[in-house]
C-alpha cells in the first residue's frame, strides 16, 4: 500500500507520471512487479493541507507500506531513487518531497485470503 498526499491543484494533473515513477523505482529498486501495490492519492485542498513554510505548493508525502525484511541499504537506496527520478522526470524538487517507509511483519498482512506469512507465491524477495 502507497500512500500519496499533496496539494489537489499540483498532484492531481500528475498522477500517472507519479505512480509510474512510484512503480519502476519499486521495480528496481526492489525488484517488486509493476502494479503489484496498490497506489491512493490524497489530493488536499489548500486549507486541509499545512506542510513546513520552506516548501513549495510541489510539497509531496509518500508513504510505502513494505512487508518487513529489507536491507537497510535497499531501502535507502529506494529512497534516493524516488528523489531522483521524481526530480529528473516531474521536477519535483527532493526538497519537496517526504518519503517514509513503514514495514510491517508479514503475518501483519492480509491479502488473497490470508496472512503474508502464509504467502508462498510471491513473484517477488522481501529479502533483498
Amino acid at each position: 500500500m502507497i500512500t500519496i498526499y499533496g496539494l489537489k491543484n499540483s498532484l492531481s494533473p500528475r498522477r500517472q507520471a507519479i505512480a509510474d515513477v512510484i512503480y519502476n523505482c519499486l521495480y528496481l529498486g526492489l525488484d517488486i512487479p509493476k502494479g503489484k501495490h496498490a497506489i491512493r492519492f490524497l489530493c488536499l485542498e489548500k486549507d486541509d493541507f499545512y506542510y513546513p513554510f520552506d516548501r513549495s505548493d510541489d510539497y509531496t508525502v509518500i508513504e510505502i507500506n513494505l512487508m518487513a525484511g529489507r536491507m537497510e541499504g535497499t531501502k535507502k537506496r529506494l529512497i534516493k531513487m524516488l528523489f531522483s527520478e521524481l526530480e529528473y522526470k516531474l521536477g519535483i524538487r527532493a526538497h519537496d518531497v517526504e518519503i517514509t517507509i513503514k514495514e510491517q511483519p508479514a503475518h501483519c498482512w492480509g491479502f488473497r485470503g490470508m496472512t503474508g506469512d502464509e504467502a508462498r507465491d510471491l513473484d517477488y524477495d522481501i529479502y533483498v
